[in-house]
């Protein structure tokens, strides 16, 4: 079993680029060590030397890794032409389709396709997103009822709740807790983002949405975590993710507090421009706390 230090020494790759071929792509499944480190067999090597192959000829990633997922090594020249996105992603135009006639078969077809076109964290920052911007901008042109948009929420919610109860619950890792600000309620990139942890072996407690100060700090008292994340999903969560950090920061003095989303305030906020970049920036926080200045400049993301 290797390290991921050794393994990018011999693939030439810099680990957090190890990392996000892993959660992106989901081309290798490495196990863990007993303190919670990634450990990788030789067919996992392997299969990380066949994709820096395909990508040092040139070939896009997600091409890459969907050519070492299925097996086959094609030519570069054979995909010449296509765009970075995995073969089978559907068009996100699709969910408002089916959410027009409420067809929850068509809206689950759907998601199944586009989860299993790629691992979750691709799908989850490149397509999820785009899509519910979409969907945002339909509701906000008046394209869209409000029950449409619940719809598909909803459809989505169940997606990653069965997502966040597969990914397990490490009982080694550093444990997490995470929900949402007082007020906020629109809860799929903390869940999806939770999700994530728990894909890179963490504990995560998640506490869902529109949580009241006096619980969030009942709560991290009794759970003892090694770090919080409180959700601010629209810039006008940010006072009440402000005042929740506060008060942790007050009563719960043992836990690191971060906030995550557009509301979420610069010193405080997590690092990194994507769920996954955050969820990696958080994982190597807590396994190297020295490593990261908290107070150092970092991009919002949505969690």
């Amino acid at each position: 079993m290797h390290t991921v230090r050794w393994v990018a020494e011999q693939l030439g790759l810099a680990p957090g680029t190890l990392r996000a071929w892993e959660h992106r792509y989901g081309i290798v499944h490495p196990t863990r060590s007993e303190g919670g480190y990634r450990l990788y067999d030789d067919d996992d090597v392997a299969a990380l030397r066949a994709m820096v192959g395909l990508v040092e000829d040139g070939m896009q990633p997600a091409q890459a890794a969907e050519q070492v997922r299925s097996g086959r090594i094609a030519s570069v020249r054979d995909l010449a032409g296509h765009g970075d996105a995995p073969a089978g992603l559907p068009d996100p135009a699709s969910l408002i389709a089916a959410s027009s006639a409420y067809d929850a078969r068509a809206l689950d077809e759907i998601l199944d396709r586009a989860f299993a076109s790629a691992g979750f964290e691709y799908v989850v920052d490149e397509w999820l997103t785009t899509a519910l911007d979409s969907i945002g901008q339909g509701w906000a042109a008046g394209l869209l009822d409000v029950a449409q948009e619940h719809f598909i929420s909803a459809g989505v919610m169940r997606r990653l709740a069965a997502a966040f109860d597969a990914a397990g619950n490490s009982r080694s890792g550093h444990h997490v807790v995470t929900g949402l600000a007082p007020g906020a309620t629109h809860q799929i990139a903390t869940l999806a983002f939770a999700t994530m942890l728990r894909r890179r072996g963490l504990r995560v407690t998640y506490l869902g949405p529109d949580l009241p100060v006096s619980s969030w700090v009942q709560a991290v008292r009794a759970a003892r975590p090694a770090a919080v994340v409180v959700g601010a999903p629209r810039a006008a969560d940010a006072p009440a993710a402000q005042d929740v950090v506060q008060a942790l920061l007050e009563n719960a003095p043992r836990a690191s507090v971060y906030a995550g989303g557009p509301g979420a305030s610069p010193a405080h906020a997590l690092g990194g421009a994507t769920l996954a970049e955050a969820a990696d920036w958080l994982e190597d926080a807590l396994a190297a706390p020295a490593a990261r200045d908290r107070n150092s400049s970092t991009h919002p993301v949505g969690a």
